[in-house]
């Protein structure tokens, strides 16, 4: 391997491996809900390390995209609403890259 050319693999073999590092960090945002008393359902959020997602906003949708409700999570970083009538999903979403979906079919005790 001539110089120049192994001089440039060991570059890009070392930025390669310093991103590293930032990928393993990397974390989703993950939503749970649940059904609650009284026809009601309670949705909680969080980050895959575990941090919380208090203050981050949700959305009731219908299949259409027709935003049926909108919330907060609180400060356990959960939001219970009233479950409206027919299919729906819920949506959270930090504003940037990350957001998670329950269906309405997922919403199980």
């Amino acid at each position: 391997m001539h110089s120049r050319t192994r001089s440039f693999f060991l570059a890009a073999t070392f930025l390669g491996a310093a991103a590293l590092p930032g990928l393993a960090s990397a974390h989703s945002l993950m939503l749970t809900c649940r059904p609650a008393a009284e026809g009601m359902v309670r949705c909680v959020g969080e980050f895959s390390d575990g941090s919380d997602a208090v203050g981050m906003g949700v959305q009731v949708q219908a299949y259409d995209e027709r935003v049926l409700l909108k919330g907060t999570l609180s400060g356990d970083s959960s939001w219970t609403f009233k479950r409206p009538a027919g299919e729906f999903f819920v949506r959270l979403d930090d504003g940037g890259e990350h957001s998670a979906e329950v269906d309405h079919t997922d919403v199980k005790p």
